[in-house]
């Protein structure tokens, strides 16, 4: 049977120490880290055993990993925010762009309308069936005025 490592094994101070420990790290739980400090001294204090030495550090390390974790959070909510500030200009340009463009749609497609418009009647103005309807709407016209002129004498 082998000898166990006397830094292994429980001291005296071991109970207070891990109430400590667990004291702190429901603290960071929280959120509060405040006490940090404390945990990191856990780390060598002469009352606790290599296992309680151990496990502080254990603590301490993952607490540095979550503070950079939410380092980095704290700085892509902020970038993100930034982006979604300028998204919303952005996009506040495009709509005042957008309603000045609709306008402009409206009054070209009102002005090719009129050309459109102007090239059909001088397509049909242009045809002979359109010249020949004139020409006898002049005819009936003149008869209407001679007979008028007749009733008159």
């Amino acid at each position: 049977m082998s000898e166990a490592d006397p830094s292994a094994l429980p001291c005296a101070g071991d109970h207070e120490a891990l109430s400590r420990l667990e004291g702190i790290c429901r603290q960071i739980a929280k959120g509060d880290y405040d006490n940090v400090d404390d945990l990191f001294a856990l780390t060598v204090a002469e009352d606790a055993s290599e296992t309680i030495h151990q496990l502080a550090e254990a603590f301490g390390f993952m607490l540095v990993q979550v503070e950079a974790r939410e380092m980095r959070l704290n700085m892509l909510i902020e970038d993100l925010t930034g982006l979604k500030e300028q998204l919303e200009i952005a996009n506040g340009k495009l709509k005042q762009e957008n309603a000045e463009l609709s306008v402009q749609l409206k009054r070209l497609t009102v002005e090719i309308d009129r050309q459109e418009l102007k090239k059909h009647v001088g397509a049909i103005v242009e045809t002979e069936y359109f010249q020949d309807l004139q020409q006898r709407a002049r005819e009936m016209r003149a008869r209407h005025m001679r007979s008028d002129q007749a009733r008159d004498e």
